[in-house]
């Protein structure tokens, strides 16, 4: 299973690779799930035949449809085992796929890619205005930013598919229990407070009270109008502590 788990692992890295508008990913959903279907039937047309079943609709996040792909090797096991019917198969794949694509979009895309971005940020705030602080080399924050976001990415990826199939039946209640919507509001406000620790150490290079005030009216006028309270709080207390430093440094 392990070695099933890499092969197809390896071959959904190319899942987009065949995206088209009638049935977005599907070719490259087939072709990952391929080793597996091979190994479950010897016969060249029995293979071709459940292939063609993964040839419809299909569409999710790419880097959870590992996921999926666990998932569905456990239910063609079980309609090769005479368990389920091959419609059942199709029907569990596609009513899974969107909401595995809301989970993707909102953990991956709208938080850690973001939160990755803002530690590469806030390493050229720290640095302050032209290099006040220290000089940040570019390449540097590049690769830093690609180590980040894939140390992330590439575990989910491979672990996602041994996930899937074993726990195909209970994979949601697994899922719930890591309490990914409080792990993702906590993973943004922790990225607020490096951007507001950041910004206290850029404005300060300015050495300039009025620029300075208007860097960070600028900040809360965009948390405020995002409705964003909690980090609003956070805001005023670095604020009120970039105030004081600066107070500090000029007397």
């Amino acid at each position: 299973m392990k070695l099933f788990s890499l092969r197809i692992a390896l071959r959904s890295l190319l899942l987009q690779s065949m995206w088209n508008y009638e049935r977005m990913q599907n070719v490259g959903f087939a072709f990952s799930i391929k080793p597996f279907i091979n190994f479950l039937y010897k016969d060249k047309i029995k293979q071709g035949e459940r292939l063609k079943v993964h040839f419809g609709f299909f569409n999710t996040h790419p880097y959870l449809a590992n996921l999926l792909i666990g998932i569905v090797m456990r239910l063609e096991e079980k309609y090769y085992n005479g368990e389920i019917s091959s419609d059942e198969v199709v029907r569990t794949k596609t009513m899974l796929a969107g909401p595995v694509a809301a989970l993707g979009d909102r953990l991956i895309w709208s938080t850690w890619r973001v939160f990755c971005g803002i530690v590469a940020v806030t390493l050229f705030l720290f640095a302050g205005k032209n290099g006040f602080w220290y000089n940040v080399d570019i390449k540097f924050v590049v690769i830093l930013y690609l180590l980040l976001y894939n140390l992330f990415h590439i575990p989910i990826r491979l672990f996602s598919i041994y996930w899937g199939y074993k726990y195909s039946s209970d994979v949601i209640q697994r899922l719930s229990k890591f309490s990914l919507q409080t792990r993702v509001l906590e993973l943004r406000r922790i990225g607020i407070i490096l951007l507001l620790l950041g910004a206290i150490f850029y404005s300060i290079s300015f050495r300039n009270i009025l620029l300075v005030s208007i860097f960070w009216l600028n900040i809360g006028l965009s948390l405020w109008l995002s409705k964003k309270y909690a980090e609003i709080i956070i805001f005023c207390f670095m604020f009120i502590l970039n105030m004081l430093i600066f107070i500090l440094i000029k007397g």
